[in-house]
């Protein structure tokens, strides 16, 4: 589950890796940072919970952009080798509007299905709550969460990846998001805890995207 505020930095990050096309664009270094900062500051602030000035996170952008531009595309190639890859199908995304004391609530409701052993992820944000789960698990929930007009989105896969060995993990998802991408599968959605990252693709794209990734862990 995640549940902190991520800093300006991490957002910028998360965004960034998860956009195949602001990714490659900032590693070539050929993409305006004043434009991408006004193109991702909604996203930035839902992501931590506060207002942000523009100039923070142009910073963030230049910072990142510096970091991708020096990596080394073998170093890139090899960051996979030893994880393991697992592929969840019937994937549904379930986003959920709340205020802070609903959202406490609904928390605690999925976190005791959690203990139950049922396979429900919950990730935090500003003003929201999403769940990853399979159509079968949503059943067990979904009852008591309609009150809140859930937007429900069906025809997805989960990609969870269990890390080889220790590197930042937004490298990571950079590296996955742009392998993807030029493979032709477009990545929806990610989610990290500290040794895993979780993949949202579409239903069409699971199978291509499990062979792509799981090719680059031999």
């Amino acid at each position: 589950m995640s549940s902190r505020r991520n800093s300006v930095q991490e957002s910028v990050r998360v965004i960034i890796t998860q956009n195949p096309y602001l990714y490659r664009g900032l590693r070539m270094q050929v993409i305006n940072y004043s434009a991408v900062a006004r193109y991702i500051q909604d996203q930035v602030r839902e992501m931590s919970g506060d207002e942000v000035d523009p100039n923070t996170i142009v910073t963030a952008i230049m910072r990142f952009s510096r970091e991708a531009s020096k990596q080394e595309p073998r170093h890139q190639e090899s960051a996979l080798a030893g994880s393991r890859f697992n592929l969840v199908t019937d994937i549904i995304d379930v986003t959920i509007p709340t205020g802070p004391s609903d959202q406490a609530d609904l928390v605690e409701q999925l976190s005791a299905l959690q203990k139950k052993g049922l396979n429900i992820k919950i990730h935090q944000y500003q003003g929201s709550l999403k769940v990853i789960a399979t159509s079968e698990v949503m059943t067990e929930f979904m009852q008591d969460i309609w009150q809140y007009n859930p937007v429900v989105r069906e025809g997805y896969s989960e990609l969870n990846v269990t890390l080889g060995y220790e590197t930042s993990r937004y490298d990571r998802v950079a590296l996955l998001t742009d392998l993807l991408f030029r493979h032709g599968v477009h990545l929806v959605n990610a989610f990290f805890s500290p040794g895993e990252i979780s993949l949202i693709v579409n239903e069409e794209d699971a199978s291509k995207a499990f062979e792509v990734l799981r090719s680059q862990s031999r």
